[in-house]
């Protein structure tokens, strides 16, 4: 059956679910376009297209019946029409994420799939999606399932979990494709250094201003008199609340980043290397090698290390960071769907009032004693702007040190010689690391909004447009690199913009590179001959991804039970 034939089949088995609760037009784009329409209880199928799609699914027909079948958990979307957005952004409301449909339909915090995965489980008989169970829960927690937050996974769905963070894209999303969309940059590049785009979502929707240049980047990050950083601000706001760093510009944002810089200084840093970030690492690791000599080091390794962590950098229960993974993931997502983002903001703010009463009265050496304890003039902050500071700091933490560790490791996998280079080199982590910064940015591209017509290079930037840096253009700029698209760790000097440039460039940049560096070393020291599992790399079509943000799809590797070089000394 194709998935046209099973999206015909849905009206008359979704009639008995839908009991009036729907109401949206799902665009369905494969080989031949079609559309769903449910409201008020009543479902209509029609070939075309739809005037107005609440929500539109791209993909080729054999994806797209995966999806309908449950055989996956999602797939990527691209929203338009009437989906929820907040801020001035002044560019639509279109915006790709990943679609999940347990999220979609309110069926994720339920002990049965959603409607809609019921009514196709009636269609197709012995494809019926089993039901999910909510993970066990810390008894002092209460975890996003309890409140209908959308995003909480049980331990068996790690892979879905980790996959919303994956396909996360911005609602500026830059041109070219996902799994390289550099070649596209480059081209772009060649034409015009600096892209000025008016129409992608019609008259009245603004400016958009795209850098290709790596000049042009660093130019634009370190001109924060034209350039202001509140577009994060509009974006997240409503989430995170009204004192964002990274949404902040000057004075303010000197004033408030110094407050922050103490909890992440030297002295600390290194206490936390052996207190803390080598023992997460040894407990991973004991944990992948008692599965055997085989796993998957994103679900099994990469999203779990920087949560556990960044929980204690802030100062929190290391047994609860599975619950900081979940918030992570939809506080991100809050551009998508502020209003399900809200839900989760609000639940670790519940959970951080308590640890931030006890830091008044006991502080320890961690983020929340550093901030309930900082003065701006003499006068503390309040718990709104302590609640800002750490409902950015949970994800942001997160996310730059899971994306780059795992494409360092993709990168060195994927070239066995400059990774036997590093294994009897250590030196060379170092330079591993900055050249994946380099290649593969985790984080692509960093909005400014153009405060007043002013210049970039010899392109004029009209006020109030949209400018995106893509940091990832910006590091493959041949006039910047040679060679620029080759991995290659035996660059000197090894260069790139990924942490910024300018005052804002990233205040976790040493934490992350730490993070990184002792991950690595520990596991080439720990899983002898490790190596992509090739039927798994092939099987699972394993690849980093992404236009915004690019990590890797999977890491299957497999390793020596028993270390060769000691076995041949013996």
């Amino acid at each position: 059956m194709s998935a046209k034939q099973l999206i015909e089949q849905l009206p008359a088995a979704f009639l008995p679910e839908v009991a009036g609760n729907a109401d949206a037009v799902f665009q369905f784009d494969i080989s031949e376009p079609c559309y769903l329409s449910i409201k008020n209880g009543a479902c209509k199928f029609s070939a075309g297209h739809a005037t107005n799609p609440s929500l539109t699914l791209s993909a080729d027909d054999d994806v797209m019946k995966k999806v309908l079948t449950g055989e996956t958990n999602g797939m990527v979307a691209v929203m338009t029409g009437k989906m929820k957005t907040r801020g001035n952004l002044k560019l639509g409301q279109s915006m790709t994420t990943f679609f999940d449909m347990d999220a979609l339909t309110g069926g994720g915090s339920e002990t049965k799939p959603s409607w809609l995965k019921r009514t196709l489980g009636k269609l197709l008989s012995g494809t019926a999606v089993k039901p999910s169970t909510p993970s066990a829960s810390n008894t002092n927690v209460k975890h996003a399932a309890d409140s209908g937050c959308p995003f909480h996974q049980n331990a068996s769905e790690k892979d879905g979990f980790v996959d919303r963070l994956l396909y996360m894209e911005t609602p500026v999303d830059p041109p070219g494709d996902a799994r390289n969309p550099y070649p596209e940059w480059a081209a772009r590049r060649k034409k015009n250094r600096v892209e000025i785009e008016t129409d992608r979502y019609g008259e009245n929707a603004g400016t958009l201003v795209y850098l290709y240049g790596h000049a042009e980047v660093a130019e634009c990050l370190r001109n924060n008199e034209d350039f202001s950083n509140a577009i994060m601000q509009n974006m997240f706001g409503s989430v995170m609340g009204d004192h964002i760093l990274v949404g902040m510009d000057e004075p303010a944002h000197a004033t408030y980043r110094n407050l922050v810089a103490p909890a992440l200084r030297p002295k600390l840093l290194t206490k936390w290397e052996e207190s803390l970030i080598q023992v997460v690492v040894d407990e991973l690791i004991i944990n992948l090698k008692a599965k055997g000599n085989k796993a998957d080091l994103v679900a099994d390794f990469t999203f779990a290390y920087p949560a556990r962590v960044v929980g204690q950098v802030i100062g929190l229960p290391q047994e609860n960071f599975e619950q900081f993974q979940q918030w992570a993931v939809g506080i991100l997502e809050g551009a998508a769907d502020p209003d399900k983002a809200a839900e989760c903001a609000k639940e670790v703010r519940v959970y951080l009032a308590p640890f931030i009463e006890a830091r008044r009265s006991d502080p320890r050496e961690d983020m929340i004693s550093e901030l309930v304890h900082a003065e701006i003039d003499g006068k503390k902050l309040n718990d709104e702007e302590i609640y800002s500071f750490l409902l950015l700091l949970l994800p942001a933490g997160i996310e730059t040190t899971y994306r780059a560790l795992g494409s360092t490791l993709f990168h060195l996998l994927s070239n066995p010689e400059q990774l036997n280079a590093v294994r009897n080199d250590r030196s060379l982590v170092n330079k591993a690391l900055e050249e994946t910064l380099r290649v593969d940015s985790p984080v692509q591209l960093t909005p400014r909004i153009a405060l007043r017509e002013s210049k970039i290079g010899s392109t004029i930037i009209p006020a109030n447009a949209v400018v995106l840096p893509l940091l990832g253009a910006a590091n493959h700029d041949p006039e910047f690199i040679d060679d620029s698209d080759r991995f290659n760790i035996h660059r000197s000097p090894l260069r790139h913009i990924t942490f910024g440039n300018g005052v804002h460039t990233c205040i976790g940049l040493h934490l992350a590179r730490l993070e990184i560096k002792i991950a690595l070393n520990k596991l080439f020291d720990a899983l002898p001959g490790l190596r992509f599992d090739d039927d798994e790399l092939v099987k699972q079509d394993a690849h980093i991804r992404g236009k915004s943000f690019r990590s890797p799809t999977a890491l299957p590797v497999i390793w020596d039970t028993t270390d060769a070089k000691t076995t041949g000394q013996d």
